[in-house]
């Protein structure tokens, strides 16, 4: 676990059958939803709880009236680890009020493949909680910790949210899985310059495009961007003509 000041960077397993579980697990337990898009819609969406996407990124968001989904790990709050200080408590009720979604995820971020299924969904229910404590209402989507997705949990969460929110790229998908739905890595370096693309198709290949990111601050952690590459990404939709909307109200509008 951690002190009151750090925690433990995941490093996950790069054994022979650990990868190919990775990639054989995106094929299974599936929950399709075809593609039928007459509008592009775009989701910002912010992994952990480091303040900097408090500071530098959700004020960018809220002057265009857009509102962003945190997926948030209440046992981070508080901490600093390599992403930065994390949000406290209150930060994550202020947020709340400005109406942005706080949605699910692990309380210690545990990865799906690194403990047994029953302790995981324990952690998940123990976030829940800590939800409740602050007034936040019950999380609507979920993202996995780290990406890192199990057969079993991929069952288990599918009768619990209608949307589990992956790490892959969407990479030209005609539809999503709703039990890990395909997302657009906003970070520095190469993954920044596929977001812009991802963000420019938009303009002739309408789509709903999730990008999620973790620290937005000047010396981002390899999770996450800068303030100047969040706002280029900001004015790329807008010129897109996509409509912004978190997760769950995006999923909502797709399905009737």
């Amino acid at each position: 676990m951690s002190t009151p000041n750090e925690y433990p960077v995941f490093v996950p397993s790069k054994s022979l059958s650990s990868r190919i579980g990775r990639r054989l697990v995106k094929y299974r337990a599936q929950r399709m939803m075809p593609f039928n898009y007459d509008k592009s819609i775009v989701s910002f969406s912010f992994d952990d709880c480091p303040r900097s996407v408090m500071e530098n990124a959700l004020p960018v968001l809220e002057d265009r009236n857009w509102r962003g989904t945190i997926y948030a790990a209440m046992g981070l709050c508080g901490i600093t680890n390599h992403l930065g200080l994390h949000m406290s408590r209150n930060d994550m009720s202020a947020v709340h009020e400005k109406g942005h979604h706080i949605d699910g995820h692990t309380f210690s971020h545990i990865s799906a493949r690194s403990v047994p299924l029953d302790i995981f969904l324990s952690d998940i229910e123990k976030n829940k909680a800590a939800f409740a404590e602050i007034g936040l209402p019950i999380p609507r989507t979920f993202a996995y910790p780290y990406g890192e997705v199990s057969l079993e949990a991929k069952k288990a969460l599918s009768e619990i949210y209608p949307l589990l929110r992956g790490i892959h790229s969407p990479n030209g998908q005609t539809a999503l899985d709703l039990n890990q739905t395909a997302s657009q890595r906003l970070y520095s370096g190469e993954d920044f310059k596929a977001s812009l693309s991802a963000v420019d198709r938009l303009k002739t290949s309408p789509a709903w495009l999730i990008l999620f990111t973790h620290d937005v601050r000047e010396s981002p952690s390899e999770y996450g961007c800068t303030p100047s590459e969040f706002k280029t990404i900001i004015q790329a939709v807008e010129r897109s003509g996509a409509e912004v909307l978190p997760v769950a109200e995006a999923l909502a509008r797709l399905q009737g």
